[in-house]
């Protein structure tokens, strides 16, 4: 009987070696001791895999925690090879699951319409300057993310300087491209509403070219993406349904498609690469819309 659980340590060293993430290093090391428990009665290494990999199906339901513990163990029997340990072995044993198409969380009609009215309504009943200011620009961000669809690292990117009212068009910024979309006069109206009130509110930062700020920030620093994560989740507190940037964007994207029902141009608008990547949103989406 071979005894695995004698290389694990040295496995730490090894993936220390290859300068894997300490996070990395210590789910993989234990990963590799699990294996080793789980088949320490097993003589052959292919009939240790199947044993194996027939034990972390059924004590695991999520595919990406079953991958990733196949991952790991791919990792340990490549440094056992390396070593001299073992020699070839059935990888067909331990290949990653196919994923499941999962449908995708978007908001439906009635939840979208909550979503924006929340924060005007909390302007309406605010009992201070800065609660109506926090208001005011939460209520923005989320009708600026309902109507362009864009995505938070995006939103965060905003300036001034990129909002055209004379063509009443916005630029926005992704990590290494940008692209122009059209922007409604109600959403204008409510950015000047926004804009006036924060140089009202917080004068010292009028010379900052960020759109979003923040009242804890660095003077004139732009909100963070946390920052828009946070605001997202105190609203699915208060209305006890889950609300995220990401399900207000997947409505207005579903919207899109169904009212234009092709994909070539949209995948642009929605900061895709590659209309592939929409397409396969697409087949995502709830059918019950």
């Amino acid at each position: 009987m071979f005894m695995y659980d004698t290389y694990v340590k040295a496995f730490e060293t090894y993936l220390m070696s290859i300068n894997k993430s300490f996070y990395t290093k210590k789910q993989y090391t234990l990963d590799a001791k699990q294996f080793a428990e789980i088949i320490q009665h097993t003589e052959h290494i292919n009939e240790a895999l199947q044993h194996y990999a027939k034990e972390i199906q059924e004590t695991y339901q999520k595919v990406n925690t079953i991958n990733r513990k196949f991952a790991s163990i791919r990792q340990f029997l490549t440094f056992l090879q390396l070593r001299g340990v073992i020699t070839a072995y059935n990888e067909a044993l331990i290949q990653p699951l196919a994923k499941l198409d999962t449908e995708l969380d978007v908001l439906k009609e009635k939840q979208f319409k909550r979503a924006l009215s929340y924060w005007p309504y909390q302007y309406d009943i605010a009992q201070n300057a800065e609660h109506e200011w926090l208001a005011l620009r939460n209520a923005a961000i989320v009708f600026t993310v309902a109507e362009l669809g864009i995505k938070p690292a995006e939103l965060v990117r905003m300036e001034w300087k990129h909002i055209n009212k004379q063509t009443k068009e916005v630029i926005v910024l992704a990590s290494k491209t940008f692209r122009s979309l059209p922007i409604s006069t109600r959403l204008l109206e409510l950015l000047d509403d926004y804009k006036r009130f924060t140089e009202q509110f917080m004068p010292l930062t009028d010379f900052s070219p960020y759109v979003w700020l923040g009242v804890g920030n660095k003077m004139g620093e732009p909100l963070t993406v946390k920052t828009i994560e946070r605001i997202f989740k105190s609203m699915s507190e208060q209305m006890e349904f889950k609300i995220t940037a990401t399900n207000l964007r997947y409505y207005t994207i579903q919207k899109e498609l169904i009212q234009q029902q092709e994909t070539e141009s949209l995948f642009e608008q929605f900061g895709y690469a590659r209309k592939g990547v929409l397409t396969e949103r697409e087949q995502r989406f709830p059918k019950n819309y």
